[in-house]
């Protein structure tokens, strides 16, 4: 008796079951979409739009919509439920916009808030079929070591752009702390820009490093996001001798930021 008190209850396992089933239809889609999007969407709408940095915003906002429409639908289909404060924060210039990654799906809600975002991406989304054409077309960052990657990020600040940038460059496991790697840093100190730091927090484990799409947890996740106001780094590079020290200084403090967030709100 008291073995069969623990089990979940049936409205709880048919909710997951939906949201299992939910789960396996929207990666279809978003897969099907990606392709159609990045082969015959953005090349059309491209051919309309003169000039290159022209026909990359126009790719750049195609993406941001069907980012915003992929996300909605998975709010509809109540796959989970989503809070975001201070989204005002991400519209501004020359922005470094860093956030910590505890899902699969963390880019597609930032990347549908953010206004012509740049993304500092993986090299398995730029080499894949399915990305990789879109990737492309938006003139995303292929996250590399070194100067390049500081370039990159350099010329689209010149223009007054947004890079979004995950540092720890993989997922957060459930229960392990946010490590970031100094990439991030050293972006901002040694191109001057403005840095807005995003954490989010999952109150149960989806979609993390590992897991396979039909992992649901037994109650609906929710994503609690907040979108910290900009700072300038100014003040750091001009206490250090060096860039090095400086965006290692930058980096000890991103982390303390994101060990006291993420410990203060009980993440998964």
């Amino acid at each position: 008796m008291d073995a069969e008190m623990t089990l979940p209850g049936l409205p709880a396992r048919l909710h997951r079951s939906w949201r299992q089933l939910a789960a396996g239809v929207c990666f279809v889609a978003f897969a099907v979409g990606a392709m159609v999007v990045g082969s015959v969407i953005i090349p059309v709408a491209r051919l309309l739009a003169p000039g290159v940095e022209r026909r990359r915003d126009v790719s750049r906002a195609v993406i941001r919509g069907g980012m915003r429409l992929f996300w909605r639908t998975m709010l509809i289909l109540r796959l989970f439920d989503c809070e975001v404060r201070g989204a005002e924060h991400l519209a501004g210039e020359r922005l470094l916009i860093i956030s910590n990654h505890p899902t699969l799906i963390d880019a597609v809600l930032l990347l549908g808030l953010i206004r012509n975002a740049v993304v500092v991406a993986k090299p398995a989304l730029a080499e894949s079929l399915v990305t990789g054409p879109a990737v492309a077309a938006a003139g995303y960052i292929v996250n590399t070591e070194g100067p390049a990657l500081v370039a990159a990020a350099a010329q689209t600040f010149a223009r007054g752009g947004r890079v979004l940038i995950f540092p720890e460059s993989t997922r957060t496991p459930p229960g392990q702390p946010v490590r970031l790697q100094r990439g991030a840093a050293n972006i901002a100190v040694r191109t001057g820009c403005r840095v807005v730091v995003v954490t989010i927090r999952v109150s149960n484990p989806l979609l993390y490093k590992g897991a396979a799409w039909h992992e649901m947890p037994l109650e609906m996740p929710r994503f609690d996001v907040e979108v910290r106001p900009p700072f300038e780094v100014g003040e750091i590079v001009a206490a250090h001798e060096s860039l090095a020290l400086a965006a290692r200084d930058l980096n000890d403090r991103l982390q303390e930021l994101y060990d006291t967030e993420m410990a203060a709100g009980g993440a998964a």
